[in-house]
């Protein structure tokens, strides 16, 4: 009888405990998660096991993130392409994600920066080498690669930089450039897919009717040094419905 009660009591203690860590995980700000299948298959699994993709993210938000729903909006958009396409977001918060190398623990992949595409405007000609272009990115964060396929044309108005940009600073405006005579002009940054930030401090992951800084500066909206002409331009292509399955189905395979 005594031994049976034990039982009872560390089944107790073993039900409120897991219901403790829902709760402890409800109350992180950010959402961390990677496709479906475990540790084994992240940290590679055995031999003649299909190859996956092995993604660990977070989004910049503070509020709490649908898990459910998120993932079946995400599994309706993205593509094997998905860390060349992004950024990604989940109901307008960008997603931060990073692939999960091979032997590498996902809560060991830092998350603290973020691949995008950014235009560079009003650069004077004979000024976009590769050498400034890489000065640019570097400025902004740490520059990838620019995009060169309409290199040389004279309709073009602007240079693209694939970019990674740091999260835990605000963005960047503009650059001031300096030219061989001395004098300088300045050359302005547009974002691609930005997401959710902030026109007072120029975070990422929350607007300024949420800013504690714009609430204590108590200046008027037309005066925020930052607006929506941050974001570039141009159309997007149509959303794909909702169901359309490319990330790992859960206890399935990976469709290809």
């Amino acid at each position: 009888m005594v031994a049976d009660q034990s039982a009872e009591g560390m089944a107790d203690v073993a039900a409120l405990t897991d219901r403790w860590a829902d709760w402890a995980l409800q109350e992180e700000e950010g959402a961390v998660f990677m496709p479906e299948g475990g540790a084994a298959e992240v940290n590679g699994g055995g031999e003649g096991e299909e190859e996956t993709w092995r993604v660990v993210g977070r989004f910049l938000t503070q509020k709490l993130v649908k898990l459910d729903f998120m993932r079946q909006v995400l599994d309706s958009v993205w593509q094997p392409y998905v860390l060349n396409g992004g950024p990604w977001a989940f109901e307008n918060n960008t997603l931060v994600c990073r692939e999960v190398m091979d032997r590498v623990n996902p809560v060991d992949v830092k998350l603290d920066m973020i691949d995008m595409w950014v235009q560079l405007h009003d650069m004077p000609k004979g000024y976009t080498s590769q050498a400034i272009l890489e000065q640019a990115g570097n400025f902004l964060g740490s520059f990838v690669k620019h995009d060169d396929r309409f290199e040389g044309a004279s309709w073009l108005t602007f240079h693209r930089i694939w970019v990674s940009i740091p999260v835990d600073r605000p963005l960047r405006r503009r650059m001031k450039l300096m030219k061989r005579d001395k004098t300088t002009t300045w050359v302005n940054f547009r974002y691609e897919r930005l997401h959710k930030f902030c026109y007072f401090c120029g975070y990422m992951g929350h607007l300024h009717t949420f800013c504690l800084q714009a609430r204590e500066a108590g200046i008027p909206l037309e005066r925020y040094p930052y607006g929506p002409d941050m974001r570039a331009g141009g159309s997007r292509s149509a959303p794909r419905a909702v169901g359309d399955s490319w990330l790992m189905p859960v206890g399935g395979k990976p469709q290809v």
